[in-house]
C-alpha cells in the first residue's frame, strides 16, 4: 500500500475531487433508499398492521381493493376449510370526508371491520370499537394532523353518514390514503344504503350479506393447491402477505422506479470511478513500469491499485451517508415520506463499493499489461 498512500498524498486534490462524487453518489443513493422504504410505509402500512396471512379477492385477474365484492355463502364456504384458524368478512371503500362546517378532510378509506376481531388496530389514544357508540370509529393520526381530534364528529361525502372518533392509532394508510376503521354493519350501511341513512327506518337483510375481501389467518401446512381449488369452489381469488402489498395501488411501480434511479446511480458510480482510474493508470505508466523494472510483481500492484479504490471510495460512501442520514432525519421531523432503514443505506453503501470495485477492473488489467522495457523506453 506504499505506493497507492503516496499517491493519494501526491495527487490529493484529483482524489479528493472524485471522494466528493462518490459522496454525493453515496448521498443520492442513501437518500432514496429511505424515501423507498417511507413510499412502502406510507402506502401499505396499514396492511403491514393487520393480523392475517391471506386476503381473498373476487375473483380477476388480478386483486383489487377497489373492484371486488364478496358475498356471504364465499366468506362462509371458507370458513369449512380445514386450517382456517381466524376469518372475518372486511370492508374497503373510498369516501370524501368533510368536518362538520364543511371543511374537507380529503380522501380516507373505510374498513369496515368486525369489532374486537383481529382485524382492530391498538389504539394509542381513545377506546376500541368495542362497547364504542354505534357510529363509532378509530381514525388514522394522519387525519388528526388535518383537524380531526378524539371525540369530533365528521361526515362522508355522497352517503352523508356521520361517524364519531372514538379511538386513534399511528398513521396507518393504504396507497398514501388514511384508514378509517368503523364497524362492518355501519359500512355496510354507508357504502351500499341509501344517502344519508339515519337508522329509523330497517334496511333489507341482503344488504349487509356483501364485503369487499375476506382477511383469513390460515395454517401454513395448507398447501397452495388446497387453497386454488377453495378458490375455484368459492369464486375467489387469494393472495399472501407479499400478494397484498402488491395489490395496492401503485406499491409496485413506486418501488421499482425507485430501485430504478438506484441502480442508474450505482452503474454511473461504477463508470466514473472506472474511467477516473484508468486515466490515472494511463498516465502513471512509466512509474509502473519502473517499479515493475524494480521487481514489482502484477499482484503486488494490483494489490496496491484495489487498495486505492477501496479507501477511495470508502471515504466517499462514509461521509455521503452519513449526511443522507442526517438529512433523513430533518424529513422525517418535517413529515414527508421518509423511513430510513440501517439495513438498506448499508445495503446500497456495500453496492456502491463494490461498483467502484467492477469499475476499476479495467484499470487493473492495465496496470498487468504494462511492459517495463517499453514503459521506461517510452520516457526516452
Amino acid at each position: 500500500m506504499f505506493i497507492a498512500i503516496r499517491d493519494l498524498r501526491f495527487a490529493w486534490g484529483r482524489f479528493l475531487l472524485m471522494a466528493v462524487v462518490v459522496g454525493l453518489v453515496a448521498f443520492l443513493t442513501t437518500l432514496l433508499s429511505g424515501l423507498a422504504s417511507g413510499l412502502v410505509k406510507n402506502n401499505i402500512s396499514g396492511l403491514e398492521e393487520l393480523d392475517f396471512t391471506h386476503l381473498s379477492f373476487e375473483y380477476g385477474n388480478k386483486p383489487s381493493y377497489r373492484n371486488s365484492l364478496i358475498e356471504r355463502d364465499m366468506w362462509e364456504g371458507w370458513r369449512e376449510l380445514e386450517g382456517v384458524q381466524a376469518l372475518e368478512p372486511m370492508g374497503h371503500s373510498m369516501f370524501n370526508a368533510r368536518l362538520m362546517d364543511n371543511t374537507s378532510l380529503d380522501d380516507v378509506v373505510l374498513w369496515g371491520i368486525e369489532p374486537g376481531s383481529f382485524l382492530e388496530p391498538q389504539v394509542q389514544e381513545g377506546s376500541g370499537l368495542v362497547g364504542a357508540v354505534e357510529n363509532g370509529v378509530i381514525i388514522s393520526e394522519l387525519l388528526v394532523e388535518r383537524g380531526l381530534k378524539l371525540g369530533d364528529t365528521f361526515k362522508l361525502d355522497r352517503a352523508l353518514t356521520k361517524l364519531k372518533v372514538v379511538g386513534i392509532v399511528e398513521e396507518l394508510n393504504i396507497g398514501h390514503v388514511p384508514i378509517v376503521y368503523m364497524p362492518i354493519r355501519k359500512w355496510q350501511e354507508a357504502t351500499y344504503g341509501p344517502p344519508g341513512y339515519d337508522g329509523r327506518e330497517k334496511l333489507p337483510d341482503i344488504l349487509f350479506d356483501y364485503a369487499t375481501l375476506i382477511a383469513m389467518k390460515i395454517d401454513p401446512a395448507v398447501s397452495a393447491e388446497t387453497l386454488a381449488e377453495m378458490d375455484i369452489d368459492m369464486g375467489t381469488l387469494t393472495v399472501d402477505r407479499p400478494g397484498a402489498y402488491l395489490a395496492s395501488t401503485g406499491y409496485r411501480e413506486e418501488i421499482m422506479t425507485v430501485q430504478m434511479i438506484q441502480g442508474f446511480l450505482i452503474i454511473i458510480s461504477a463508470v466514473v470511478i472506472g474511467a477516473f482510474f484508468t486515466v490515472w493508470t494511463i498516465q502513471r505508466t512509466q512509474e509502473i513500469g519502473l517499479v515493475k523494472a524494480l521487481g514489482a510483481s502484477n499482484a503486488y500492484l494490483m494489490r496496491d491499485a484495489l487498495g486505492q479504490v477501496v479507501m477511495l471510495m470508502v471515504a466517499g460512501v462514509i461521509v455521503g451517508v452519513a449526511i443522507a442520514l442526517q438529512l433523513g432525519q430533518v424529513f422525517v421531523e418535517g413529515g414527508f415520506p421518509f423511513a430510513m432503514e440501517i439495513e438498506a443505506a448499508l445495503a446500497a453503501a456495500l453496492f456502491l463499493v463494490l461498483a467502484g470495485l467492477a469499475g476499476s477492473a479495467l484499470s487493473v488489467r492495465l496496470i498487468t499489461r504494462v511492459d517495463p522495457i517499453i514503459a521506461l523506453g517510452a520516457q526516452k
